[in-house]
């Protein structure tokens, strides 16, 4: 019985290979995450590129619960108050799935989410093209 209890104070107060090695951080290289913590201190953002396609496909909105609203712009997110690529790109308070864009060199035109705008006429166009979608539902078996 002595043996038994001596044998397991013994391997609970001998410390384990793996509790030694330190876990360390999970999907970026040190070097990588500590220009992410340096650039979160300072507030630094990553600058987005927008190519000067003229169209731009309004993606999707998003209002946090902060009530800060980053929209989505040919697949790229876009905050409210930023310029990327000469557009400026506004979230409407009253219809969140609709935006204005608002271009450097050509008018103000409004969009909802699913459409595609033209900087160069501000005309907006569902994806469908104007065409439709319809809906054949079987005829249910009423008794």
């Amino acid at each position: 019985m002595r043996s038994l209890i001596a044998l397991l104070l013994a391997t609970a107060l001998t410390p384990t290979a793996g509790a030694e090695e330190a876990l360390g951080r999970l999907f970026f290289t040190p070097e990588r995450r500590q220009i992410l913590d340096r650039q979160r201190l300072l507030n630094i953002q990553d600058t987005k590129q927008v190519n000067e396609d003229p169209t731009l496909t309004i993606n999707g909105v998003v209002t946090r619960s902060s009530g800060k609203r980053t929209s989505w712009v040919n697949g790229t997110a876009q905050n409210e108050n930023e310029i990327a690529g000469g557009v400026a790109i506004t979230p409407q308070m009253r219809d969140p799935g609709k935006v204005v864009v608002q271009a450097s060199d050509s008018p103000a035109a409004n969009a909802r989410v699913g459409e595609t705008v033209n900087r160069n006429t501000g005309e907006s166009r569902d994806l469908l093209n104007d065409g439709r979608i319809v809906v054949k539902r079987a005829a249910k078996n009423r008794q």
